[in-house]
């Protein structure tokens, strides 16, 4: 073995040689401080995978992503009670083809000749599962976790609850429950929360849980 260079490994350190696969990398962030809940749209080709994950550093802040046409719109908005999200940070992974070549270090190129991967490539860590498959009590809209340092959520609905408006007026409530991401400096709190607050007392509540893992990706070195 070469006493200097660079040897890529897999997590039980083989060699990595990939002559058919392309790693998803960070390909934009976006940093918004908006003074409420709102929408961006997101420049993403549907054409093209592509992940995205969010962060906020206001607590509660739920993200889902909407699809009109061709157009992605990710919202955000504090779960319940509205007001400021604070920091709303989006990245966004998928494929750039061809890589920036550096002006020095290494550089890989697939079999058609189109540079896939450089030293300076951002590639995206793997998503990480939060909560316990086959729990009743931790999982799907159920799971609240704190992970040490900065992670962004992959938006997705964990849930809905629904019910009826009481009244002389009844009428059926119903809402989904997104994930959250809350980044304190320190530490991240990944949740979910109802996108929509009833404006009254609810009757006959009932919750669908989705059953899923929460999924986050470790954003600190971006």
């Amino acid at each position: 073995m070469a006493t200097w260079g660079a040897l890529f490994t897999d997590q039980y350190g083989n060699p990595w040689i990939t002559p058919d696969t392309t790693p998803m990398c960070l390909v934009q962030k976006i940093v918004l401080t908006p003074s409420t809940g709102g929408t961006y749209n997101l420049p993403v080709n549907s054409s093209s995978p592509f992940i995205i994950a969010c962060h906020a550093t206001v607590n509660n802040v739920i993200f889902y992503i909407n699809k009109l046409g061709s157009t992605y719109t990710l919202s955000y908005q504090v779960a319940g009670t509205g007001g400021s999200p604070g920091t709303v940070t989006i990245y966004i992974f998928g494929y750039v083809i061809p890589q920036p070549l550096p002006k020095w270090g290494v550089a890989i190129w697939n079999a058609a000749g189109q540079c896939i991967l450089t030293n300076e490539t951002k590639v995206m860590n793997p998503p990480v599962g939060y909560g316990t498959i086959g729990s009743t009590t931790d999982i799907g809209y159920l799971v609240d976790k704190t992970a040490s340092g900065k992670w962004a959520v992959l938006p997705r609905v964990m849930g809905i609850v629904t019910g009826v408006y009481s009244g002389s007026q009844a009428r059926p409530y119903s809402s989904p429950i997104d994930t959250l991401a809350y980044y304190d400096g320190n530490s991240t709190r990944l949740s979910a929360g109802t996108r929509v607050a009833p404006s009254g007392s609810i009757i006959n509540v009932g919750y669908a849980n989705s059953r899923d893992q929460i999924f986050a990706i470790d954003v600190s070195r971006y």
